[in-house]
């Protein structure tokens, strides 16, 4: 009797830990970007592209366009691979989020460094008009909320004694809360370590046939105000959706300038819940076992 009941408590324990290898072992989340460019517009001329990456260098973040340290790079070791025009990234294996209000564990992101000095053509400054776009694959999207891709337009620049406050991202990500595929405007705060979901629009029933996705934050020239819009394409390049917010929130609070860059989050590997209940039953057994040898 005793024997049979040990063999039923390490049974259990093996499905419980076979269950939680498949977990552990699930595909990771890759998103993959085709293309990261910047628009800029000053007062008097019409905007003209400054910057393009179509990747097809070879050369993962922070070599890009612009040589070995195009980007400064966010959790560098979820930049992995490039190739055909492709970037792919496995956030995954990148650094903790630093704003923890988020539903992302971790991170990377890849932010233009090329931007902070008035004097250079690069600059975006509060009299510029300017666009961050980035054309993401429709052909790894995330399943779970904290899970996504996108573009961000942020004030920060750490390498350059200048924290920042504020960074608005547009990605695809899931909500919380439908757990339809959405595309959402999030503003993070970094110095009061709060997030605020701004826009959170479903593209659920556009899946099936969506390719890629065109995503843009923008701001017309004079003012504070980040825009925000994005473009779903088919895989003839036909419009499946789009949609476009004005005025969603106010950015150059104490700095002069604004960074573009393109990134991706995750969230780190839990047990299933199914997993965590069977191993309770198992730690039960044992712990009843335990009781029982003892009296």
């Amino acid at each position: 009797m005793k024997i049979a009941f040990h063999l039923l408590i390490r049974a259990a324990l093996g499905l419980c830990f076979a269950t939680l290898a498949v977990s552990a072992s699930a595909a990771p989340f890759t998103p993959v970007i085709d293309e990261f460019w910047i628009v800029k517009g000053v007062p008097g001329a019409a905007p003209t592209e400054i910057f393009r990456d179509s990747f097809n260098d070879g050369g993962l973040p922070p070599s890009g366009p612009d040589g070995p340290s195009t980007y400064g790079v966010f959790g560098p070791g979820a930049m992995t691979s490039e190739a055909g025009g492709k970037l792919t990234m496995t956030p995954a294996l990148g650094a903790p989020t630093l704003v923890t209000t988020t539903f992302a564990d971790v991170g990377t992101d890849a932010t233009r460094l090329l931007a902070t000095n008035q004097a250079n053509p690069n600059f975006l400054g509060q009299a510029d008009y300017f666009e961050i776009n980035g054309l993401f694959d429709m052909s790894n999207l995330p399943t779970s909320a904290g899970q996504s891709f996108g573009v961000r337009a942020t004030d920060r620049a750490p390498g350059l004694a200048n924290e920042g406050d504020n960074a608005f991202f547009l990605f695809v990500g899931v909500s919380g809360i439908t757990g339809d595929v959405v595309v959402a405007l999030r503003r993070n705060n970094y110095v009061t370590n709060t997030s605020d979901v701004l826009w959170v629009v479903s593209i659920q029933s556009l899946l099936p046939t969506a390719d890629q996705i065109e995503l843009s934050l923008f701001k017309q020239a004079g003012s504070n105000l980040i825009n925000a819009s994005y473009d779903l394409f088919d895989a003839s390049d036909a419009i499946l959706g789009t949609g476009t917010l004005l005025g969603a929130g106010a950015i150059y609070q104490g700095e002069d300038y604004i960074r573009g860059a393109f990134g991706s989050t995750d969230q780190i590997a839990v047990p299933e819940p199914s997993s965590i209940a069977l191993l309770g039953v198992a730690l039960a057994g044992l712990g009843f076992a335990r009781r029982r040898k003892q009296h």
